[in-house]
């Protein structure tokens, strides 16, 4: 009988650390946005690019239809730099990513990322998700 107690606790850390690796999943991406995140930096030392990707992946006979959000900062000082970087997506596309509990993080490495100064890399937040059955 003490041992179900032990099974039952070494599967829930089991599933824990699964669910931090993520899941691997195929995005197809239908519309990106870009605009000027101004609640982010609000100092004048910094300037923000916030991007919205819609898309979604296909699973069995139903999709899952994604609202993402990223917000891309560029700090002033002491010079300019990218602090903050988001994946820049196109329409169209598929990509390969990661699946989190409310985040969306994509395989692809940004362009202009290279040496040890490299940007940190931003998943997409997840701002809404629907499933889509087929007809």
């Amino acid at each position: 009988m003490k041992a179900i107690p032990f099974l039952l606790v070494v599967l829930a850390v089991h599933l824990t650390a699964q669910s931090n690796q993520g899941e691997q999943i195929y995005f197809h991406v239908t519309s990106v946005e870009q605009a000027d995140a101004t609640d982010w930096c609000t100092t004048g030392k910094c300037s923000a690019t916030r991007f919205k990707v819609g898309g979604y992946r296909a699973e069995g006979d139903a999709s899952i239809e994604y609202a993402l959000e990223c917000v891309e900062v560029i700090a002033n000082e002491p010079t300019p730099h990218i602090t903050m970087q988001c994946v820049h997506l196109h329409a169209h596309g598929d990509c390969s990513a990661k699946l989190y509990a409310d985040a969306i993080s994509f395989d692809t490495e940004p362009s202009n990322s290279s040496g040890s100064d490299k940007p940190t890399l931003s998943a997409y937040t997840i701002k809404s998700e629907k499933e889509v059955r087929r007809k």
